[in-house]
This record gives C-alpha cells, structure tokens and sequence, in this order.
C-alpha cells in the first residue's frame, strides 16, 4: 500500500527537522496505525529541501519490510539529489535492529547504483530520534562491502592495485633520486632520468 504525503520544500538542516516533520505526520494516521511500524522515504533537493514524502510500506508493530523499487521510484522521478529514510518503532527504543542495518546497508548500494545517495535514515519514537548519519552507523554501513556488485568489487581492487604501484614506482625514483643528490648530479638531469619534477628532486635534499 502506498500513501503519499506531499510537503512542499521544506528545507531540512538537522535530524531534528526530520523528527518535527514526521511527528506532525504520525498524528495524522489512523489512531489503530499508530501502533505499526512506517517506512517513509523523503526526496532531497540540492539545497536540502523535500521535494516529496512518501510513506511506502506499513508493517506489523515491531516490523515493516519493502523493496529497493519502492523506495526510490518517486525520488528518481523527482530527480532528487539524495533521499533520507524514515521509519518509527512504536516501542519506544531507539536502537536500530540488525534488520534496519541490513537494509540501509542494501539501500546505500541501490541508491548509488542510481545515484541517489542515502543521506541518512532516521529513526523516531515519539519522544526522541535516532540518526544513522549524526551517529556514525551511516559512514560504516558505506564501507560495508555485503551488497557490492562483483564487478565493482573487482574494479575498486584494481584500482587499489594501480594505485599501489604508481606508489611504490615514487617511492623507488625517490630513492634513485636521493642516490643521484648524493653524487653531485645535476637536478636537471635527475628530474630527466626519474621522471620527478623539479620541485619534487629538491624536496629530497
């Protein structure tokens, strides 16, 4: 099922902002809705602002699931910058479950496939918030590798790889360059014959 709920660029600046936003939201729902778990995704602009919100999944009390299609379908019509996730637990606790980390975890991948980043994802009770981004978990779940596509594995190693070369190739011409200060040659020639800039051989001395 799928509500939309338009709210017109509002600029967002803070988690804060987020947790105001949907409080006014849930105390629209349905008083026997309230005690469920929402999933909502909001489309950011460039300048921080909602382009659009929308609830895209409604679950159990302690549970709600849905799909990476549904999460971005509007953002990428829109054209958003990024999107920042929203779900509430009505159990009052802030921690987020291993379920929520796996499925950021899932989304920062999708939404780099599209470039639409995942600029945060909010969890709110109705005394307080939880942001994956102000506390940390978000950078973390970026680095996981879990959801990573094979090929862009393969060509992150690789570039790991030409990376390291390029480093131990200056690191080695560093020291054929310290050898040739050391006899008296001419930086020129140096810089010639190591391929080094000028700048660079006169850093060695």
């Amino acid at each position: 099922m799928k509500v939309r709920i338009k709210i017109d660029k509002i600029t967002v600046q803070h988690p804060a902002d987020i947790y105001e936003i949907m409080q006014l939201v849930l105390k629209r729902e349905q008083k026997m809705d309230r005690d469920k778990e929402h999933f909502w995704v909001l489309a950011m602009s460039q300048a921080n602002k909602i382009l659009n919100l929308e609830l895209v999944a409604l679950g159990a009390n302690n549970r709600v699931s849905c799909r990476p299609s549904d999460v971005l379908a509007i953002p990428l019509q829109k054209q958003a910058r990024g999107v920042i996730l929203v779900h509430n637990h009505p159990s009052g606790t802030l921690e987020p479950s291993e379920a929520d980390k796996d499925f950021t975890d899932l989304m920062i991948q999708a939404c780099r496939l599209m470039k639409t980043p995942v600029l945060d994802h909010v969890i709110i009770t109705g005394q307080s918030y939880f942001s994956f981004a102000k506390s940390g978990l978000l950078e973390r779940l970026e680095a996981s590798n879990k959801y990573v596509l094979p090929y862009e594995l393969e060509r992150e190693y690789h570039t790991e790889m030409e990376t390291r070369v390029k480093e131990v190739e200056q690191e080695s011409m560093q020291r054929v360059a310290r050898q040739m200060l050391q006899k008296g040659l001419d930086i020129q020639l140096i810089c010639d014959m190591t391929g080094l800039s000028e700048a660079q051989v006169k850093a060695l001395q």
